[in-house]
């Protein structure tokens, strides 16, 4: 019994092509070519080794040579302070299957190789890298699966391999290649489950992807392949297919929402931080409303995220669709498209890339198994159109990474300073209430990991506009002392943070200064005779920095 299941999970469709059959044609492909696989030995994964692991090497490589030098974007600081606590994100639904893992690994690191806390952001890093390769062999599987061809599913997988975003995110403490993983993971398994009618085999891919939504929300985008993939793969609309279906969507949803539901219901502090949260996102949105101009940047993401599989968009599905009409594949990217789409009534996709891996393993099946068809006609061979495909991809990610790597270089770098603004916090009192722009997040690390008790006036989402006038006064008159970091660096004039540079330079106008270093300045009352320096803040405006916008990329709505 447990060998017949694990042979289930190593099954291809009947259609696959070896590279034998391949080179004696094109594919032929229709609506019934995939639904009732014979069982191929469990080893055929292993014996197509050639097709997959050099992508998986490639993958490795390139996130590695990439890797952050410190832990990450904002969100991957954050991460990892609730890991080292054990308590869920504030987020949406609270990011608990990454959180908790990581939380794991460091009580494991901790117990048996005493790894500290200002260390433990090496286990969860590196776990991710780990990860990057399998997502890309869980890519190449569903590829395989769903198109019936291994050139194809090579294709799809270099496709994932040279996205910047799969890349520059595979080595940092983030949520998105994690998410690419367990998504291709629980298609392939409901997809193999669909089509050999094994009901286990649906509801376990309904639940991971449900338990998915617990690492990245936008996993949940997927949920209608699970009600139509079974219908258009051969089950019939009777009432115990449709009991298995909806059975496997009660599943995904108690798996997608338990986790959040256990915490919002039974801790009162967990609630009051989401709601906090919710009040932030309902700031942001208003200040970056959803509008036609947000077009603009959300196409110029969408392209520089995955340049070739964006430039597939406006064929595939239309030559799909007049050669095998609505087939599994076409589904799929249907789906995965949907979803990307979703994304456009999200003001944060205006303003960061990274959101549009949530469809690319839905999408590069169709897009590769194209892109091959199209390049096999003037070149007559499949094999040629293969390794001609697979250039144009190479060469595609090398001209991308020189014209964007001075930018990426630059922004890279600037959040690796948040390892060394330890020593800079070291020259404020432990309690001190510091505005230090894109460094906030620095600040709340060091001080959670036990270096300090130091606590911020936000930026971004946590910015209070003009309330930070009445805010700094409090904290004077409360003997609190103040500081600003006025380094340039971290008043980005692109983005957010242009708009929230006006306000801190009217602080001049309100408030006196005392300096600390080049950078860091006391605030104090207006007229203290102790505190008579010129922090120069108008320095910051963008309007003063023509070299740093010249840098900002071309997405301001």
């Amino acid at each position: 019994m447990l060998r017949s299941k694990l042979n289930s999970l190593t099954q291809i469709p009947l259609t696959i092509n070896t590279p034998e059959s391949q080179e004696a044609g094109t594919e032929s492909r229709s609506r019934t070519d995939l639904p009732l696989p014979v069982a191929p030995a469990a080893s055929s994964f292993w014996r197509e080794w050639r097709w997959w692991l050099p992508p998986a090497v490639i993958a490795l490589a390139l996130v590695l040579y990439f890797v952050d030098p410190f832990i990450g974007d904002w969100d991957g600081m954050d991460y990892t302070m609730l890991s080292l606590d054990g308590y869920p994100s504030s987020m949406a639904l609270g990011r608990n299957l990454f959180i908790f893992t990581n939380h794991f690994l460091f009580l494991i690191g901790h117990a048996l190789f005493n790894v500290q806390a200002d260390k433990a952001y090496l286990i969860f890093k590196y776990a991710v890298v780990a990860q990057a390769p399998l997502a890309v062999i869980a890519c190449w599987l569903l590829a395989r699966d769903i198109s019936g061809s291994l050139r194809t599913a090579t294709i799809a997988a270099l496709l994932i391999v040279f996205s910047p975003v799969f890349v520059l995110y595979g080595g940092q403490v983030m949520t998105d290649v994690p998410s690419v993983l367990i998504l291709a993971t629980s298609l392939i398994i409901h997809l193999r489950g669909v089509q050999q009618r094994k009901v286990w085999l649906v509801l376990v891919g309904a639940g991971l992807m449900g338990l998915g939504v617990n690492l990245r929300e936008t996993i949940g985008f997927y949920a209608p392949w699970l009600v139509l993939a079974p219908f258009l793969l051969g089950w019939k609309f009777e009432r115990r297919e449709i009991l298995w279906v909806a059975s496997s969507v009660v599943l995904f949803a108690v798996l997608a929402l338990g986790w959040f539901g256990f915490w919002f219901i039974t801790d009162e502090h967990y609630r009051w931080v989401w709601h906090g949260w919710r009040e932030s996102m309902r700031d942001e949105s208003a200040r970056h409303p959803v509008a036609l101009r947000n077009i603009k940047p959300y196409v110029i993401f969408y392209f520089i995220s995955a340049p070739l599989v964006f430039l597939t968009i406006p064929f595939a599905p239309i030559l799909e669709w007049l050669k095998h009409r609505l087939s599994p594949m076409l589904l799929l990217w249907l789906v995965a498209f949907f979803a990307n789409v979703l994304l456009f009534f999200n003001y944060s996709t205006t303003v960061n890339w990274r959101y549009f891996l949530t469809g690319l393993p839905g999408i590069v099946p169709l897009g590769a198994y194209w892109l091959l068809r199209i390049a096999q006609r003037p070149l007559k061979n499949e094999r040629r159109a293969f390794v001609v495909c697979a250039s144009l991809i190479a060469a595609l990610a090398i001209t991308f990474a020189v014209i964007a790597h001075p930018v990426s270089y630059e922004f890279i770098q600037r959040r690796a300073m948040s390892k060394e603004y330890r020593q800079r916090l070291e020259k404020v009192p432990l309690d001190a209430i510091m505005i230090s722009g894109a460094q906030t997040i620095a600040v709340h690390y060091w001080a959670s990991i036990g270096s300090g008790r130091w606590k911020t006036i936000g930026t971004g989402g946590g910015w209070p506009g003009d309330q930070i006038f009445p805010i700094i006064q409090n904290h004077l008159d409360h003997r609190r002392r103040v500081f600003i970091d006025t380094d340039p660096r971290w008043w980005s004039p692109c983005g957010w943070q242009r708009d929230e540079i006006p306000l801190i330079v009217e602080l001049e106008k309100r408030f006196s200064f005392r300096r600390v270093d080049e950078t860091i300045y006391e605030i104090s009352w207006p007229g203290d005779p102790k505190a008579r320096d010129n922090p120069n803040l108008t320095r910051l405006l963008p309007e003063n920095r023509p070299e740093d916008t010249r840098k900002c990329p071309p997405t301001k709505p």
